[in-house]
């Protein structure tokens, strides 16, 4: 887990430095390379080492044949490729990229992982600039005229270039927590799309995988074990502790079930949170080693303010502050990789109110879609978003509602939350690892029937199922508690009348905080 910088623009010069310092050294606490020069590129990296921490591998990393390559995330499968091309053996995921992407006809799509990188070859061309499948990784980028720059924080290159913040992207923020079409938050500044080289284009396109090509329920449960752990202990690999963020819903408990080794757990909120409560008693009960880190409301907004002055952004959910204490524990305990249960809700249906809704439709309702996903009431969104949400969908007439929807989730909705996730934990130090979106799990839930995934008004049932068989039937099919927060209440001191309320305080102080 990492952050880095390039830039072919001249007006990036060694005084750029601290800026980019400024932005990016907490991605990488365990080192940060300095102003490196390759040709016409400047090119920075903040390391946290996971896999072969030793100073031979630092980063920008320069091959043998001149060859430079900048990267933040981890290659799962880099020995098997290793083999598979004739590289050098190697305990490094990021010497055997550099060599992979040398090969004529690889093809990044065979890269099983998270990942973010920028690539240049010897002679100062850029080669590749790409994200992973689902944009587990950040990665933005700026172009004026022909220069281009790169950078795993928007808000490295919104200092650097002095560009404000789009007020489009703000407007999004207001109706969904973020900027879902805007690209950033800042003018001028586009991420570089899940699934995509900025050199080569399109590598992994996930709608053409929603091909209602489904099997029979029975099919489904006999893979789904196998393709959880199979995903979870590629997700283990480091050569550094690895702990799981732990909550008193499915997946993560799932998770843990299923590892084969004791995992370090933890799991916060304020006193009195279901979550934080749940696994008190499991403690007291049955021995748990879960790790209860509970936080005041003064802590809260402390941190809430130390981290959107870091991130320059506003702050998806309030639940990013917690896991930041959670990041930070471990870190304190001398842990670099936590564990959690992300994109099982997208993948198998989770979120039951829209993925209900969308089973039970005969059509694709905009207006519908908007009232259960939005943050605002419906006449509070802005023509401009419901057009743009419109013409998302459009194209996507011939699927069911149902997949309509789960593919916006994977499409839009995935990458905010990673982001959240990602800079959550960062923050502390602390790489996130998310078994369940792995691609074998996309592939098996999208050849869920959708009928298959719902037992009444609850979703994730193959989840549900073997939950039921590992843990109880009782907890599998428990309604899911939300993260409880009275924004009022920690800001204002007044408690919020409504969830609009609630969520209008949200908003007003990451706004303010940034602006």
């Amino acid at each position: 887990m990492c952050g880095f910088f390039a830039s072919n623009d001249p007006t990036i010069t060694k005084d750029s430095e601290d800026i980019i310092n400024s932005r990016l050294a907490f991605r990488g606490p365990d080192g940060q390379s300095g102003m490196v020069f390759h040709k016409d590129w400047k090119l920075y990296h903040s390391r946290l080492s996971i896999i072969a921490p030793v100073e031979k591998f630092s980063q920008p990393f320069f091959s043998k044949t001149g060859n430079v390559l900048v990267f933040n995330g981890e290659i799962l499968n880099f020995r098997e490729l290793s083999i598979k091309y004739n590289i050098d053996q190697t305990d490094s995921d990021t010497e055997a990229l550099n060599e992979l992407l040398s090969i004529d006809g690889f093809d990044i799509n065979e890269l099983e992982g998270f990942f973010a990188f920028a690539r240049f070859n010897r002679q100062g061309d850029i080669t590749h600039c790409a994200r992973d499948r689902f944009g587990v990784k950040p990665l933005y980028f700026h172009k004026r005229g022909d220069y281009i720059s790169i950078s795993s924080e928007a808000s490295a290159l919104s200092d650097l270039f002095k560009l404000d913040y789009e007020e489009s992207a703000l407007e999004e923020y207001k109706v969904f927590r973020a900027p879902v079409f805007s690209g950033s938050y800042f003018k001028d500044i586009q991420t570089v799309e899940p699934g995509t080289c900025l050199i080569s284009g399109t590598f992994f396109d996930c709608k053409s995988y929603f091909t209602n090509n489904y099997i029979n329920e029975s099919e489904v449960s006999n893979k789904i074990h196998n393709t959880i752990l199979d995903s979870l202990k590629s997700r283990l690999i480091s050569d550094v502790p690895v702990g799981l963020l732990y909550s008193g819903g499915i997946d993560s408990n799932l998770l843990n079930e299923v590892c084969e080794e004791k995992l370090q757990k933890f799991t916060g909120g304020f006193s009195g949170d279901y979550d934080l409560e749940l696994a008190r008693n499991n403690n007291n009960s049955n021995n748990d080693n879960t790790i209860l880190v509970e936080v005041s409301r003064e802590k809260f907004k402390k941190r809430f303010f130390e981290m959107t002055k870091l991130r320059k952004e506003p702050l998806s959910v309030p639940n990013e502050v917690i896991l930041s204490f959670l990041a930070e524990k471990w870190a304190n305990m001398g842990g670099k990789v936590l564990i959690s249960g992300e994109a099982a809700d997208e993948f198998f249906g989770g979120y039951d109110r829209i993925y209900g809704w969308a089973l039970r439709a005969e059509n694709f309702e905009i207006d519908k879609f908007l009232e259960f996903y939005c943050y605002v009431p419906l006449d509070k969104i802005p023509d401009r978003i419901v057009k743009e949400v419109n013409d998302f969908f459009e194209p996507l007439q011939s699927m069911s509602p149902f997949e309509m929807v789960r593919y916006f989730f994977v499409k839009k909705h995935l990458p905010i939350l990673f982001r959240r996730l990602d800079f959550s934990l960062m923050f502390s130090g602390i790489e996130g690892r998310e078994p369940l979106a792995s691609l074998n799990m996309f592939l098996l839930a999208l050849k869920c029937n959708p009928n298959d995934l719902f037992k009444g008004a609850l979703g994730k049932l193959p989840l549900r199922n073997l939950a039921k068989e590992l843990i109880s039937e009782e907890f599998a099919f428990s309604t899911k508690v939300g993260f409880p927060v009275d924004l009022g209440l920690i800001f204002r001191e007044v408690p919020s009348k409504d969830k609009y309320e609630n969520y209008q305080v949200w908003y007003d102080e990451n706004i303010g905080a940034i602006v």
